[in-house]
């Protein structure tokens, strides 16, 4: 038997490239590691650079209170980043010929609202362009968000019915009320579940063995428990019912397994490559598809012009995203159960690296700094501290200064956060909202007079600002 002998040469270069990929692998992993070490990210994170891996890892806990770590297979909630899995069984059933893409909701649905819903089509509901008001916009949301009482179809005709915002196909609004409208038509034209057809038309045909709906309401093994950080800690997130969020966004899985999607969407396993480039045609109205975001990278950020193909997710205690770079076949996927990984800034950080760029490591926040200085200092320390940080061109934006005024609420240093709230609107006279958050801190203080000031002030600025307007009738009864 003949064997080919490698040249030396040949065998430099292939020592130099595997050199070079453990060298940017190394570097990946000390860079999100850098983000869970300041508290910044506690979840999975999945990095692959034109068919290889370069990092596969879980970091931090699924589950605090047991300390029991998230790995390659924790669980997730997707959220949002159910929208492509869904728009992926529609386009699975289009070219079934089950569904058209031109025909509208009452095609499917004989049952829903007859005035709107023939003008609205599968299309406009996959791009966000149908005009039908999201579910979160709806009065009685709050009501049912963490336990929903109704029905499929009673949800769909109480919260995904309402009166049209526009005329569809004319503007862009982001609506989860027209993902589960979808998902209600995934139903009708297989008969099956919206559960059982994502298991036989996806997961199952994919292998993606770690991955469902959560609509279903079973226990699920390996799952991450969700949490929210505070300048305290980290408390359990809010409940939502995974029926409110049902083909929007009620899906789990791990990165591995939407690795898996990943490869087979972008290797047309799913459907052809012509419905791929709809599905990853920008609206006219904004930069989405169907189930996805399109945008373009500028060359000064990496060198060349890049296009990115991704959709975030959040939702109380979880929030990822999977993400594609098409020209350099770059995909990575981020999960995190702390409620708010930076993920800009995390999928920047993962590009510079592999483009050999300047990378930014992370550091401990603004917030927790001040946080500690006025636990151990005082107000006035923790005042002096923030002006320090501002002459050096470091201290917040005025809407990062009134969010940290509402984390001290969080974790009642009600004066504390009256004494940045006061900053921030001495320093942005002509700021409505600044004021207005000034007079909902004395309010909860009852220092109704200071309020009364703080929400007229804000009212003089922006004369349709309805909260001041309600919160004005609501002091001038007390007083």
């Amino acid at each position: 038997m003949y064997i080919k002998l490698l040249s030396i040469p040949t065998l430099l270069l292939i020592s130099a490239f595997v050199g070079a990929t453990e060298i940017k692998a190394s570097k990946l992993d000390a860079f999100v590691e850098s983000y869970a070490e300041n508290d910044e990210f506690n979840g999975s994170v999945l990095v692959s650079y034109q068919g290889e891996v370069l990092l596969k890892k879980g970091y931090g806990y699924a589950n605090m209170e047991w300390k029991i770590p998230n790995s390659v297979d924790t669980k997730f909630r997707i959220a949002s980043t159910t929208k492509p899995l869904t728009a992926a069984l529609i386009l699975k059933l289009v070219e079934e010929g089950k569904i058209d893409l031109s025909h509208s909701i009452r095609d499917y649905l004989p049952g829903y609202r007859s005035d709107t819903g023939g003008k609205v089509t599968i299309h406009q509901l996959l791009n966000h362009t149908s005009g039908i008001p999201n579910v979160f916009s709806h009065p009685d949301f709050k009501d049912i968000e963490a336990n929903n009482p109704y029905s499929l179809n009673d949800f769909i005709s109480k919260f995904c019915s309402g009166d049209l915002k526009f005329q569809p196909g004319s503007h862009f609004s982001y609506s989860n009320a027209g993902y589960s409208i979808l998902g209600k038509i995934i139903e009708q034209v297989t008969e099956l579940s919206y559960k059982q057809a994502l298991d036989d038309y996806i997961f199952n045909p994919l292998k993606m063995h770690n991955s469902g709906d959560s609509y279903s309401g079973y226990v699920v093994p390996k799952s991450a428990k969700g949490y929210e950080k505070t300048l305290g800690g980290l408390k359990p997130a809010k409940n939502i019912d995974m029926t409110v969020t049902y083909a929007a966004g009620s899906i789990y899985s791990t990165v591995g397994d939407l690795y898996q999607f990943s490869e087979a969407l972008y290797s047309n396993q799913i459907f052809s490559e012509a419905l791929k480039k709809r599905a990853f045609t920008a609206s006219p109205h904004r930069n989405y598809g169907y189930g996805w975001l399109i945008t373009e990278l500028p060359k000064e950020k990496f060198g060349k012009n890049l296009t990115q193909i991704h959709h975030p997710g959040m939702m109380p205690g979880f929030n990822g995203d999977v993400i594609r770079v098409i020209e350099d076949d770059i995909t990575i996927i981020i999960q995190n159960n702390t409620g708010g990984a930076p993920l800009r800034a995390l999928t920047e950080g993962i590009l510079n690296i592999i483009y050999e760029r300047p990378v930014v490591f992370a550091k401990k926040q603004i917030e927790d700094e001040l946080y500690s200085k006025l636990r151990q200092d005082g107000i006035e320390a923790a005042i002096e501290s923030y002006m320090q940080l501002q002459k050096s061109n470091k201290g917040f934006s005025e809407r990062g200064l009134n969010y940290f005024g509402y984390q001290l609420i969080e974790v009642e240093e009600i004066n504390a956060a009256i004494a940045f709230f006061e900053l921030n609107a001495k320093q942005h006279p002509e700021s409505s909202n600044a004021f207005d958050s000034l007079g909902e801190a004395y309010l909860a203080n009852e220092e109704f007079k200071k309020a009364l000031i703080a929400y007229e002030k804000s009212l003089s600025i922006d004369e349709h600002n309805k909260n001041a307007s309600e919160a004005i009738d609501k002091i001038n009864e007390l007083l």
